[in-house]
């Protein structure tokens, strides 16, 4: 009976010691109890380059389609000079007429000479214009408080790099129109020199480079058809592909069979409405990547494998995403300075591959706790079960006694 009793009461007493302690620890407001985290995995934050890709399908193209049209009105068709799948370079002859009215077709190329003349010393004043145009630096003087740092008198500044690339823009275009101006002013002048030469017959000759893809026996509009040799890439994409993709996003191509061979291009155009629009089917929306690189062997067909970098962020401060957590907001246990765990507030961007890019609230080096959550406390001291694979036992008695003696001393006193 007695030892019944002494059984009750030192199961009351150990009952009443387990709940006095866990009741005090909850309550402990101003953290007077010390309480200790047992971390079992670290892993520290450290620098890397991220970058978000979107990968998709695309085939090589033609740049361009160039329609060749013949005008019954003005004369009578009298034969081809070329044939499908001929290449064929600018100035090259494509077709023979015969002119009906002399005179008119006589007056008529001459206007379009003059029109021609005109419209290109136009272009050339404006390409003067533009090319002597100085873009204004950034002032640090009157506004310079709304200037950031990095703006301040500083030729790299996003508002000058972008007039600057606006102006050289600008600049190409106007150059590649007026090759094409100066180009159908050549034609227009054979032609003149055709018709006063040879009477009735004019040859009409290309304005472009590219490879004839159809001719028209019939004479339907248009009798030839022309792409360019220039290549670029299109495909499409779905829904939520559409979302992410914008244009002037970098890209990469790789050609299956040659996958060592890797080739830079950018979003040229997006679609903002699909091809076809179905309850019954998913949307598509196409999408061409230019390409300036050398694209001799390649050929308008071939299948390519087109990776978009949707986003990027270099040099990031990086952490695993297992060890991010979230209530409220988002938040990483992290070892101070003073070898205490703390939670800390953070603030993300990309995650790529389970890789997170932290971009507040952390530093480069920092110690992050993994496991076990549950044994996580606010300023609490820490400890980790022992690396049993990293003891060395032999090396651990290898030392001399002295050594041994004034450490075993320092561990009494730190107790």
């Amino acid at each position: 009976m007695q030892n019944k009793r002494k059984k009750r009461w030192f199961f009351f007493l150990t009952f009443a010691f387990v709940l006095t302690n866990s009741l005090l620890i909850f309550f402990d407001r101003e953290d007077k109890v010390e309480q200790k985290s047992y971390i079992n995995d670290w892993s520290e934050a450290f620098t890397y380059d991220l970058v978000e890709t979107l990968s998709t399908d695309g085939v090589f193209a033609a740049t361009e389609s160039n329609p060749i049209y013949f005008d019954d009105s003005v004369g009578y068709f009298q034969k081809f000079l070329v044939e499908k799948g001929d290449e064929v370079r600018e100035g090259d002859d494509l077709y023979e007429y015969e002119v009906i009215d002399y005179h008119t077709q006589q007056s008529s190329l001459e206007s379009d000479i003059s029109r021609l003349e005109e419209e290109i010393n136009a272009i050339e004043s404006y390409l003067t214009e533009m090319e002597s145009y100085e873009v204004p630096e950034p002032d640090n003087s009157e506004d310079s408080s709304i200037l950031t740092p990095d703006e301040e008198g500083d030729e790299n500044s996003p508002a000058y790099t972008e007039t600057e690339f606006m102006k050289e823009q600008t600049i190409a275009e106007k150059e590649m129109e007026l090759a094409q101006k100066e180009a159908m002013l050549d034609m227009v002048e054979s032609q003149l020199d055709d018709l006063e030469s040879e009477g009735q017959i004019i040859t009409v000759q290309s304005p472009f480079n590219g490879v004839i893809t159809d001719v028209s026996e019939e004479l339907d509009s248009p009798i030839i058809t022309m792409k360019t040799t220039t290549l670029q890439v299109e495909g499409v994409l779905e829904e939520a592909e559409r979302k992410r993709v914008k244009e002037d996003m970098n890209a990469e191509i790789t050609i299956p069979e040659e996958e060592e061979l890797q080739l830079k291009g950018k979003v040229s155009s997006v679609a903002r409405f699909p091809e076809n629009v179905s309850v019954n089917q998913d949307s598509e929306y196409p999408f061409v990547v230019s390409i300036e690189e050398d694209l001799a062997e390649m050929l308008p067909g071939y299948h390519v494998a087109v990776s978009i970098i949707t986003d990027r962020a270099d040099e990031a401060v990086t952490a695993f995403a297992p060890l991010l957590a979230t209530e409220e907001n988002l938040f990483a246990w992290v070892m101070d300075d003073t070898g205490k765990l703390v939670r800390r507030a953070i603030k993300t961007g990309i995650e790529v591959d389970g890789l997170v890019e932290v971009i507040e609230g952390l530093e480069p080096g920092e110690m992050l706790a993994h496991t076990p959550h549950d044994q996580f406390r606010r300023g609490a001291t820490f400890f980790t079960p022992i690396q049993s694979n990293e003891l060395r036992l032999k090396e651990t008695f290898a030392i001399d006694s002295q050594t041994m003696l004034s450490y075993g001393l320092m561990g009494l006193m730190a107790r």
